[in-house]
């Protein structure tokens, strides 16, 4: 691979949450991770300390290579607009500072740590040139200069970058426009993350959880929420606009009753309330879409990991094409903020397979460090051999080739089963990831067959769009179906850089005639996705898991439990 200082970019994101690195050699991205695999803190909002040496690792090169760093933030974080914002609100204001938000540090020593960026980078013996992107470019530079439109309407939405909240953009003739924007605190991001924490969720790590509960709720609480955040958030009702760790505060509290507590039972009113979060959330996105200047939409920032929500937008908002980057919260923009200072023109990102791959040595040697606790044996089609099991009624673990980038499994890292089976929800929530029974599970498809089984199908390589299964397909597919009748789909074509995963699903196919399988993260609750053939075995030892896959070595338990009849 050439080495030029001139052209080896390293794109970072820091200090907040989904920490990251993202590495472009000669105007190409080569390599994207997210820190969390390397340090196992989920959402890590560390220095990506271990993505960026994986990443110069995977490239061949070395810190002295690196001639540019781009970093995903304002140095100055928009300290006078904050310091303004406390002052104006003091002493309401006062929990910025006495309160430290969970997994962070304090406000304070949040801009503190920003400030840190150049020594971190000179302990990990990169001395290149810093450029701070304002956040909200970066992620739109990731939607557009990563996407594969010249033109495009481009919305960005998250809890706050800097002092923007959401903003508007418009890419033609090969430049960036910013046009309007909302501020904190009439923020979207922060609105869901406190529904989902007053929900008995992580705030900014737990809100797929709210997503997936909403279908379970009914529509008493719709309005009553609605009211409070379209057209405009009535911000003097969330605690999050003083400052409070309770992000919903008092106001909402007496509106909507106590907070559950985490591992609490989930009532009915904490379904509604997750509807009515739900559809307050799409309601307000949708009315704050700019006018069309461009028949394309490209979404960044996190609020747009919401499936559903972007399921709706590609339904309603009058656009021919709708894209989300796959990485398209904060891990992401360190890549849009590498591209922004490329100057990259569209370079269309096809697959997400951008994340650490390894070789049949370490492989071998993990499996070694177990000797004696499983039966292994090398084939020479791992695919087939999967969707036999597949077909069978096992649960395989899947470990094949370069790791996803973003917080989606792919093919890659994932869990897979036969959709058709009736309890598998149940099973792999309870015995394999040990998390809540109501999470659903997605379905991932040949890209062919796509509209045979979803209404109004169309490409979804990230498993960012939701769609409703055809009625007269439901009863096939038990396991992928949420109580609403939809389904986040995964559309697997012959292009996403992960053939062996696409050949799992032909293969399933010609013995099943279903050419879909359920996908969901090879992890457990609390963790992030495994990176590594030992983290794999670690997940597969513990769980409920039947077979695993690490690359072409089939892994099987010395004392199985029976297979399901």
């Amino acid at each position: 691979m050439p080495r030029s200082n001139n052209h080896v970019v390293l794109g970072i994101n820091a200090y907040s949450h989904d920490a990251g690195a993202a590495l472009f050699v000669d105007g190409k991205l080569v390599f994207a991770a997210e820190q969390e695999r390397y340090d196992r803190v989920k959402h890590s909002p560390a220095f990506p300390r271990g993505a960026i040496e994986a990443a110069l690792r995977h490239a061949g090169l070395t810190p002295d290579d690196v001639g540019h760093v781009a970093f995903c933030w304002r140095r100055d974080m928009a300290i006078r607009n904050k310091l303004g914002y406390f002052l104006a609100g003091f002493p309401r204001t006062l929990p910025f500072l006495l309160e430290r938000p969970d997994g962070l540090p304090g406000r304070v020593g949040y801009l503190q740590a920003v400030r840190s960026l150049p020594r971190d980078l000179k302990d990990a013996a990169i001395s290149a040139p810093i450029t701070y992107v304002e956040h909200h470019r970066a992620h739109a530079a990731q939607a557009w200069r990563l996407g594969d439109a010249a033109q495009t309407d481009i919305v960005v939405a998250d809890g706050m970058g800097e002092w923007d909240t959401t903003t508007w953009w418009h890419a033609a003739n090969g430049v960036l426009e910013r046009g309007g924007a909302r501020t904190y605190p009439q923020s979207l991001g922060k609105f869901y993350a406190a529904v989902t924490q007053h929900l008995g969720f992580r705030p900014e790590s737990g809100e797929g959880k709210t997503m997936g509960l909403a279908p379970f709720g009914n529509d008493t609480l719709v309005e009553p929420l609605r009211e409070l955040v379209v057209p405009r958030l009535r911000v003097s009702e969330f605690g999050f606009a003083h400052g409070r760790t309770c992000m919903a505060g008092p106001a909402f509290e007496r509106r909507f009753g106590p907070p559950r507590a985490p591992d609490a039972p989930i009532e009915q009113r904490h379904q509604d309330l997750a509807r009515a979060a739900q559809v307050a959330l799409e309601d307000a996105i949708l009315e704050l879409l700019p006018q069309r200047r461009s028949d394309r939409l490209a979404l960044a920032g996190g609020v747009f990991l919401n499936c559903v929500l972007n399921g709706r937008l590609r339904r309603e908002a009058g656009y021919e094409s709708v894209s989300v980057f796959p990485a398209a919260g904060d891990a992401g923009a360190a890549a849009g903020a590498a591209a922004e200072v490329l100057d990259l023109q569209p370079q269309g990102i096809e697959h997400a397979y951008w994340g650490d791959g390894f070789d049949g040595p370490t492989v071998q040697g993990a499996i070694d460090s177990h000797a004696g606790d499983f039966d292994v044996e090398r084939v020479e089609d791992p695919a087939d051999v999967a969707a036999e099991a597949l077909a069978a009624g096992a649960l395989v673990g899947w470990f094949s080739g370069r790791m996803e980038f973003g917080p989606r499994a792919l093919g890659a890292r994932s869990i897979l089963a036969d959709p058709r089976l009736p309890d598998v929800q149940l099973r792999i929530n309870r015995d394999v990831k040990f998390r809540e029974d109501f999470r659903p599970f997605a379905p991932a498809i040949l890209s062919e067959k796509a509209d045979e089984w979803f209404e109004g199908a169309a490409a979804s390589p990230f498993m960012l769009f939701t769609f409703p299964v055809r009625e007269s397909r439901r009863e096939r597919i038990p396991g992928v179906v949420h109580v609403d009748g939809s389904a986040r789909v995964q559309t697997v074509d012959d292009r996403t850089g992960h053939e062996a995963f696409r050949s799992v699903l032909e293969s399933f196919e010609r013995r099943t005639g279903l050419p879909l399988l359920l996908n969901t993260s090879f992890n457990v609750r609390g963790e992030p996705i495994v990176r590594t053939p030992q983290e794999a075995l670690s997940v597969f030892a513990r769980g409920a898991l039947d077979v695993l896959i690490l690359e072409d070595r089939v892994v099987r338990k010395r004392n199985p439990s029976p297979l399901p009849a």
